[in-house]
């Protein structure tokens, strides 16, 4: 990535049965990181089913960041799920 470049990972939501996508990050300072839900189209719209998370990284500063993505419910120690993404800003 570039410096003020910006990405999306997707991560698929499961909301309503209590998980939630968290992350770490190695290096703060070198990117920026935002949250927001999508919901499934209204053909897609199904009882019970879960707005996708969708997190937005922008790139500040050069250099190289790991993200450790984790799915868990709050009241749970072990994820559900994991991404590991390597992000370099150049």
């Amino acid at each position: 990535m570039n410096i003020g470049e910006s990405t999306r990972i997707i991560c698929k939501g499961l909301g309503t049965a209590g998980y939630l996508w968290n992350y770490n990050i190695d290096h703060e300072n070198l990117i920026s990181i935002s949250k927001n839900l999508v919901m499934p189209s209204s053909s897609k719209k199904l009882a019970g089913s879960s707005a996708d998370e969708v997190f937005t990284i922008t790139a500040n500063k050069k250099g190289v960041v790991n993200i450790y993505f984790f799915q868990k419910r709050s009241w749970e120690e072990k994820p559900a799920n994991e991404r590991r993404v390597r992000v370099e800003v150049g």
